[in-house]
C-alpha cells in the first residue's frame, strides 16, 4: 500500500454507486463491506457485482474489501473469487481475526486484520508478526460485546494500547474503530484526538459527516507543521546529539515522531535544509 488509511468510511458491499460519491466527499479511503452490512441472501450477488465493477473501473484513493471471516466458507469464497485476477483493491479487512495460520495460508496480499475478540486481542503478538499483514484495526462493537464492557474509549484502552503497541513494533499502520453517534460530532472529535494521543494514524467512519472531523483530528495543523519543519531544521544544523527549542528538550525520539507528522501532509523531512 503507498499510504495508509486515515479516515476509512464504510460502504455496502452491494452499494458499489456510493465508491465514487464517498471519494468525492473528501473520504482518503473506502472500506467495502461483505460482512456486516449485507444480507446473507445478498452476499454471493455482492461478491460477484465487486468483482465485475472492479474487473473494469479503478480509483485514485485507497480501496480496501472487508470480506467474510475467512474461518467460514463465505470468507474464503470472498478472497477466492476477488484474488483471482489484478483488481483495484489496496488491502483485504480480515473481520475477527483469530489464527495467523489462516493468514499464512491465502495468496500474496496485504491484510488488515481486524480485531474484534478477546481471542484476537490474545493472539495480537502472532498477527502482527505476519509479513502479509500491512495494518491492524480495533473492531469496538464486537469486541465491547464479548467482553461485556461499554463501547465507551477509556473501557477498550487496554485493547488500543497493544494494538498501537503491536504496530509500532512491526512498522504497520493503525485504524482505530467507528464512532457509532453519528450525529454527535463533538464527541466524535474529542475520541479522535485521543486516539491519536495514543498512536492511532486513523479511525473508521460510518457517514460521510465524520470524515472531516476525523481528518482535521489526526492531520497536523498549519502551526504544528510550521513548528515540526522549524525543530528539525534546527536539529539539522546543530553537533549536539540534544538540543533545546523554545524552552523544550529536542533528541533522536522526538525528531522522528516530527517526522512522521510531516509525511502526514506530503513532506519529505529530508527536503528541510
Amino acid at each position: 500500500m503507498n499510504k495508509f488509511p486515515l479516515s476509512p468510511l464504510f460502504i455496502p458491499g452491494n452499494k458499489l454507486e456510493w465508491i465514487s460519491k464517498t471519494f468525492d466527499k473528501g473520504a482518503d479511503s473506502v472500506i467495502l463491506d461483505l460482512e456486516d452490512s449485507v444480507p446473507f441472501g445478498e452476499k454471493e450477488e455482492s461478491r460477484e457485482s465487486i468483482y465485475a465493477h472492479l474487473s473494469e473501473t479503478s480509483y485514485d484513493g485507497t480501496l480496501i474489501v472487508r470480506t467474510n471471516p475467512i474461518s467460514e466458507e463465505l470468507g474464503q469464497l470472498d478472497i477466492s473469487l476477488l484474488t483471482q485476477s489484478e483488481l483495484s483493491i489496496d488491502a483485504f479487512m480480515l473481520p475477527k481475526l483469530e489464527e495467523v495460520s489462516l493468514v499464512n495460508e491465502l495468496p500474496d496480499i496485504n491484510v488488515i486484520a481486524l480485531l474484534e475478540t478477546p481471542k484476537s486481542i490474545r493472539n495480537l503478538e502472532e498477527i502482527a508478526a505476519c509479513s502479509k499483514v500491512k495494518g491492524l484495526a480495533l473492531g469496538g462493537a464486537d469486541l465491547s460485546a464479548s467482553l461485556g464492557s461499554t463501547m465507551g474509549w477509556d473501557s477498550l484502552l487496554f485493547a488500543r494500547s497493544k494494538i498501537v503497541l503491536e504496530a509500532s513494533i512491526h512498522n504497520l499502520f493503525t485504524i482505530d474503530g467507528p464512532y457509532m453517534d453519528i450525529a454527535n460530532l463533538e464527541s466524535l472529535e474529542e475520541e479522535s484526538r485521543k486516539s491519536k494521543a495514543l498512536g492511532f494514524n486513523g479511525k473508521a467512519a460510518i457517514h460521510p459527516s465524520q470524515l472531516q472531523v476525523i481528518t482535521k483530528s489526526f492531520l497536523p495543523s498549519d502551526q504544528e507543521i510550521e513548528e515540526a519543519q522549524e525543530i528539525i531544521r534546527a536539529f539539522n544544523r546543530s553537533d549536539a546529539a540534544v538540543i533545546s527549542f523554545n524552552g523544550k528538550m529536542i533528541d533522536n525520539p522526538i525528531i522522528v515522531s516530527l517526522e512522521k507528522r510531516l509525511r502526514l501532509v506530503g513532506i519529505d523531512p529530508k527536503t528541510i535544509d
